[in-house]
């Protein structure tokens, strides 16, 4: 018992001596795996870390008694969460780790493989150090030491252990047999939609591929949709001649945005409902287009800007082509957000009208 004692005093001792260099590796090991989610062009909902507390790492001694004899025994005294949108990029994510740390096999354990007849939390757990390779950089050898737990999981995953850690329950034993069924079903929905959400990624991959030769094949069937006009302005000569235009009068780069910048119930307002129509229409106006986004974008002093934003600039130069001060007003205001900026419709027709 002394022994225990003294042993649980010297991991406590050593943990509050090297809390900085704790820390600091942490604060390593995020900005590490926020880079390689980039590099890899991975999106998730959320990275955070944590150290834990000296009392969390007391407690944790005193339920495992015997089992730690130093403070290098504790794999999991840091933690990084990598929570993911969908349950597909678990396993993106853990390649990722596999490949770019060293990996603890024996302290690490897939929590997400359940008995045929059992739902509920699924999650993977590493326990990792850096690579050889990265302990040869010089600023992060003093980390040779240092291991971390990593956990990943599905934002739904996510969610079901949070319910469960806020309802108290700890395991199908913790409950009467009248409210595991309950459980169960619960848990299973929640299975069920992250299946259904990597089944929509893909579907959505898949017409996102396919409408690219339907537009050659097809414009006219191809309704006006965020897919649709990501496919149509990257094919489409006009556009990249009016990319060109905005970034020589700016010098900005191109970004992708998760939603685009032009509402699509604008295009009700010209009768645009299809891809063929809206090609028509380009079409019919190029010249004049082209001089109207030169003249509207010279004045504009930005690094980026979105990559749709020629369409964005289409559908103001259709508003002006209708040389109506009503019209301009209305169309400023159709939809949820209100266009224009500190612009009037008499300016957007001067320069309109200076295109033409």
């Amino acid at each position: 018992m002394i022994r225990c004692f003294n042993m649980k005093e010297k991991i406590l001792n050593d943990f509050k001596d090297s809390h900085p260099l704790y820390s600091a590796f942490l604060n390593k090991c995020e900005i590490t795996i926020n880079e390689l989610l980039n590099l890899h062009n991975i999106k998730v909902h959320q990275v955070v870390g944590r150290v834990k507390t000296i009392d969390s790492l007391e407690k944790k001694i005193d339920i495992k008694k015997d089992k730690y004899e130093s403070i290098s025994d504790i794999t999991d005294i840091c933690g990084l969460r990598i929570i993911t949108y969908l349950e597909s990029d678990v396993d993106n994510v853990a390649k990722i780790i596999g490949t770019e740390f060293d990996v603890d096999i024996e302290n690490s354990i897939d929590k997400r493989r359940l008995n045929s007849d059992q739902f509920g939390y699924k999650s993977l757990h590493y326990v990792v150090k850096f690579s050889q390779q990265r302990l040869e950089l010089s600023e992060n050898k003093k980390y040779s030491e240092n291991k971390i737990e990593i956990q990943v999981r599905s934002i739904l995953q996510h969610a079901w252990a949070s319910i469960e850690h806020d309802l108290g329950y700890k395991g199908s034993i913790s409950i009467p047999d009248d409210f595991k069924r309950n459980f169960n079903r619960l848990a299973a929905l929640l299975e069920v939609a992250d299946i259904e959400f990597d089944r929509l990624k893909n579907d959505l991959s898949e017409y996102e591929t396919k409408i690219k030769s339907e537009i050659k094949e097809f414009p006219d069937r191809v309704t006006i949709n965020q897919a649709s006009l990501y496919a149509f302005m990257d094919s489409n000569s006009t556009f990249h001649i009016a990319s060109d235009i905005i970034q020589q009068n700016t010098g900005c780069d191109f970004f992708m945005k998760d939603d685009l910048i032009v509402e699509l119930e604008r295009f009700e307002l010209f009768e645009i409902n299809t891809i063929g129509k809206l090609n028509e229409l380009i079409e019919h106006h190029q010249t004049t287009y082209l001089k109207f986004v030169s003249n509207f974008s010279k004045d504009l002093f930005e690094s980026r800007l979105p990559f749709e934003l020629p369409i964005f600039y289409f559908l103001h130069y259709l508003a002006c082509a209708k040389e109506s001060v009503d019209f301009l007003n209305n169309y400023f205001n159709y939809g949820s957000k209100r266009l224009g900026g500190k612009m009037t419709a008499e300016e957007f027709l001067e320069i309109y009208h200076k295109s033409i």
